[in-house]
């Protein structure tokens, strides 16, 4: 194996293309297994969409103080490297018991065992790089790490989709293979990274990262925001955040709540009104994941060009009209190829958007926000869109389930537009350069 780390002229370290292998195979893991809550509730244990929305909310939930814990304990100890090791073995153990999973309680329990231990990677992936690679390395560094780590994600859709394919109707127990080999990529991902990235010599206070903020190529639908770099530091001072910038920070909680409640009852709908099989509810997940990864190399030139709060106010329209289209029609669709096609192409239409209202956002809380703070409001910003995951993801099977699809997205719609004619207003015009820089942790 090649060397994990190189030396340039001025004698730091920086990261090596092997280091990215590992991260590579982790996100594949989790790709693999992106669909599975849906689809395991729905065609494994036979259940309905309350189930769904109520088993995404609490793995959702399981992973907001795991991540805490972790990301306090990792800088308290100043170490990085352990805690990658440790949140990908934890992966690979506790996904074995999905072996053994017959009812809600136990799956639910396995996931919630998933999220605790797989949650000590998630706050150090990023910090691992950063203080192995010199500071001008950084945006090169990051940029890198978020295209390798959504790819990951597509491949490993991709070969969850083929597996399927090639297997379906052959195995009782499909769904539950597709946990199982994501449990050994994982294992696979902690021997690359045991073998490949050394721990830092350095270690740098998120604190200090006030200028580096995470943002998510691809929407996650299904936990909490997994892109954290900064945290809102439970030691620190109290300092006043103002209102506008209060006020913003509701609205994007506001439109995630709003987004969740259509896409967490999204598949199952596809799968009980459309008659979607396993093989094209990833299909459609790798449209929604792929087409979000692609145009988020376009979103900065189209922001520079229009601005982000006219890209922004883009996105958000095109969403609003896409939850009142399901919303009116859902009750008269039908099982047929025709409509079946229209929804794979609109739930990746959606994914193409994300990059436009992630990188709006963030860059707005950024300039909104005092630069002295800016580390501390990213960490509200990252909280506050996991409230809106786990909340949406609830009371969308409720909604779902008890007052049908077609009212649930039409809730979502006009939530969606309460929470844009609210955030356009705060929204700036244009984006100064380098006040956003991406980062995937």
């Amino acid at each position: 194996m090649t060397s994990p780390t190189e030396t340039d002229s001025a004698g730091e370290n920086y990261s090596n293309n092997s280091w990215y292998l590992g991260y590579l195979s982790s996100n594949a893991a989790g790709g693999l297994t992106t669909p599975l809550i849906p689809l395991f509730i729905t065609f494994y244990l036979g259940l309905n969409v309350f189930d769904v929305g109520i088993t995404s909310a609490i793995a959702s939930a399981a992973s907001v103080p795991a991540l805490i814990f972790w990301g306090l304990l990792s800088d308290r100890y100043k170490k990085r490297k352990v805690f990658i090791l440790v949140g990908f073995m934890g992966g690979f153990i506790s996904l074995l018991p999905m072996l053994y999973v017959h009812a809600l309680m136990s799956y639910i329990l396995v996931l919630i065992a998933f999220q605790v231990v797989s949650m000590a990677s998630v706050p150090v992936s990023t910090m691992i790089l950063i203080e192995n690679s010199s500071e001008d390395k950084w945006p090169a560094v990051m940029g890198r790490f978020n295209f390798v780590a959504s790819m990951g994600t597509v491949i490993g859709l991709a070969f969850g989709t083929v597996f399927i394919a090639f297997f379906a109707n052959k195995s009782s127990e499909l769904l539950v293979n597709i946990y199982m080999i994501s449990a050994f990529i994982y294992l696979l991902s902690a021997i690359i990274i045991f073998l490949a990235i050394p721990e830092p010599n350095r270690t740098i206070s998120r604190r200090k990262l006030s200028d580096i903020h995470s943002i998510r190529i691809i929407e996650r639908i299904r936990f909490f925001p997994s892109t954290i770099i900064h945290f809102a530091g439970l030691r620190e001072g109290r300092a006043p955040l103002g209102r506008d910038l209060k006020f913003y920070l509701f609205c994007t909680f506001l439109l995630m709540f709003a987004f969740q409640l259509f896409f967490v009852p999204y598949p199952v709908f596809a799968i009980e009104h459309l008659g979607a099989s396993e093989v094209e509810i990833y299909i459609m997940y790798i449209l929604n994941s792929g087409l979000g990864a692609f145009t988020y190399q376009y979103t900065g030139r189209i922001n520079n060009r229009i601005g982000i709060r006219k890209s922004l106010a883009f996105a958000l329209v095109t969403r609003i009209v896409i939850f009142s289209i399901f919303g009116a029609v859902s009750f008269i669709m039908f099982q047929s190829a025709l409509w079946l096609i229209f929804a794979l192409i609109v739930y990746g239409a959606l994914g193409s958007l994300w990059s436009f209202i992630g990188i709006a956002e963030t860059a707005s809380v950024t300039l909104i926000s005092p630069k002295a703070r800016r580390g501390k409001t990213i960490g509200y910003y990252n909280s506050l869109n996991g409230a809106g995951q786990i909340f949406g993801g609830l009371l969308s099977g409720i909604i779902s389930e008890y007052a049908g699809y077609s009212i649930d997205f039409l809730i979502a719609a006009v939530l969606v537009i309460v929470g844009t004619s609210l955030i356009l207003k705060r929204t700036p015009s244009k984006m100064i350069k380098g006040s956003v820089t991406s980062a995937q942790a």
